[in-house]
């Protein structure tokens, strides 16, 4: 018998339906941001730019403890890995206003003074800024969607699994390298550090 991984089996419709497996490529990428009305229209852009994203990785530390004499593992801390996101850079400049609006708000480097370019004389607004204690993620939380066939609109997702990743920040941007001898699409690339990730299970049929 083929292997599940054998490409075979990766869209039979026999039973059980589902054992199926997920090709790659079905996917979608999801910003929700409440605090900001501007930078949350920027994020609902995003979702069709994206060209790549990393699943999340982390290790869990564990202690030894003495237990009579036996030893036990005990988990003590789970580290996150950063997750990378790609997105193509796309004629509307989606990707460039959202991360320069999403800066704005977390620095004012990003920002041309009226002085910009004069001997600064003093505190002129460079610098990262102080966020809301209640509101130092802008960004309320990022779902990675992974699913099986879906309609025209990309809506009606069959038997969907969102990753959530919780408060998340940017905490690395790369863009791309222009090339006279490439036709490629530019790229952006974040790096994305968060508190803590959720997984979901949408329901049967």
């Amino acid at each position: 018998m083929a292997a599940r991984t054998d490409a075979m089996n990766w869209y039979r419709l026999g039973e059980p339906a589902w054992t199926s497996v997920r090709p790659k490529y079905l996917f979608q990428v999801r910003f929700f941001i409440s605090t900001d009305t501007d930078l949350q229209e920027l994020g609902r852009g995003l979702t069709n730019r994206v060209r790549t994203v990393e699943l999340p990785k982390y290790s869990i530390e564990t202690e030894a403890v003495n237990a009579w004499n036996l030893r036990q593992f005990v988990a003590t801390k789970i580290n996150f890995e950063p997750v990378s996101i790609t997105f193509n850079d796309t004629l509307d400049n989606a990707v460039g206003r959202f991360i320069a609006t999403y800066m704005d708000r977390l620095s004012g480097n990003f920002t041309q003074e009226e002085n910009a370019g004069k001997v600064r004389t003093g505190f002129d607004g460079f610098g990262i800024k102080l966020q809301d204690a209640k509101r130092d993620a802008i960004i309320d939380r990022i779902e990675i969607i992974r699913f099986y066939g879906a309609d025209d609109t990309r809506e009606n997702l069959q038997k969907e699994a969102v990753t959530t990743l919780w408060r998340p920040k940017i905490v690395d941007v790369q863009h791309d390298s222009l090339d006279y001898s490439s036709s490629e699409a530019v790229t952006w690339t974040f790096s994305i550090r968060y508190e803590s990730l959720t997984y979901t299970q949408s329901k049967e049929g």
